[in-house]
């Protein structure tokens, strides 16, 4: 986490985030690996002579499925790296974020 030093973070919130953020890299890979799978099912589904529709919804389905389960994982990691930071830290964060130049 960039800024640690300019927010105040403590020893305890340094682990916590390092903590949380070694769990949902782990989510994240499984996950990633599980998305690839179905997009090769697929894939391969679709590149038959004769497609099977029902099949093929239902694939994407599970792709669709996965990729929620990212956004979920992603979205769950940002809270609670929030909810560790103080008012003070959030603001101290928003500061440097509004000083920064865009990318």
């Amino acid at each position: 986490m960039a800024h640690q030093q300019e927010i105040g973070l403590t020893d305890e919130q340094r682990e916590y985030l390092k903590t949380e953020s070694r769990k949902a890299q782990l989510r994240f890979t499984e996950l990633q690996w599980q998305l690839m799978d179905e997009y090769e099912k697929l894939a391969a589904l679709v590149k038959q002579e004769h497609v099977d529709e029902q099949q093929a919804l239902a694939d994407l389905d599970k792709i669709l499925d996965v990729e929620r389960e990212i956004k979920k994982a992603q979205i769950s990691l940002v809270v609670r790296i929030k909810n560790k930071l103080t008012p003070d830290q959030q603001a101290k964060l928003m500061e440097i974020k509004r000083a920064s130049p865009s990318k």
